[in-house]
């Protein structure tokens, strides 16, 4: 049996795996190079693939992944969302904070989904969809330090690794402090709140994100 395919589209997929593999990024000819086609080609692919926002240019001319790939993946992860979601909202009744689940796109974290907390003015908010580096803040310190240790990492890995979860304070946003565990090396589950969070918090967050785990 013959199977056709298309050309165009199966390099488009290769594309997005090669960036997928390239948390930095790659310039056109660094992507050609690895799809073993010519320079223009690569061009006419970034060019198509940013038109539908699955990949961006940063501005020294580097393609990563995109922020339309977002809304496809939550499609896929929709289970596993739906699932997680009673668990998030107890964690927020119970420690009257904000909490997310976080999900690791490349080098970022991105926010997927969100259950506010907390009372009045003093609630924090947290919008679906909110890209930061997983070098900053408690979500993504608290993904790497569920991967193999690196060289490079940031120190405040390394505490969250031995202790089972990441402290910031006021790295995402001014006088907020937050608490994340891991759920695994991709997804974390963190909360948020002004100035301090409540006791027992760090307990009740991996408590949370155990259980997520489990789910998944």
């Amino acid at each position: 049996m013959v199977t056709t395919t298309l050309q165009t589209l199966d390099r488009g997929l290769a594309a997005l795996s090669v960036l997928a593999e390239a948390p930095a990024g790659l310039k056109p000819a660094e992507l050609a190079d690895r799809l073993g086609v010519h320079k223009a080609i690569a061009y006419r692919l970034l060019a198509t693939l940013e038109g539908h926002s699955l990949i961006r240019r940063l501005p020294d001319g580097r393609a990563v992944l995109g922020t339309g790939l977002i809304p496809l993946a939550a499609k896929v992860e929709k289970q596993r969302l739906t699932a997680a979601a009673p668990l998030l909202a107890a964690l927020s009744a119970s420690t009257r904070t904000t909490s997310c689940l976080v999900l690791a796109d490349g080098p970022n974290a991105v926010v997927a989904l969100v259950h506010e907390g907390g009372d009045g003015y003093l609630r924090v908010t947290y919008r679906l969809g909110v890209r930061h580096p997983l070098t900053r803040g408690a979500p993504g310190l608290a993904i790497l330090s569920a991967r193999t240790p690196a060289e490079d990492e940031p120190p405040g890995v390394a505490e969250a690794r031995a202790r089972g979860y990441a402290l910031t304070r006021g790295e995402l946003q001014p006088g907020a402090v937050g608490i994340a565990a891991p759920v695994s090396d991709e997804a974390a589950i963190s909360i948020v709140a002004l100035q301090e969070l409540p006791e027992g918090a760090p307990d009740e967050v991996i408590a949370c994100a155990q259980a997520i785990a489990e789910l998944w």
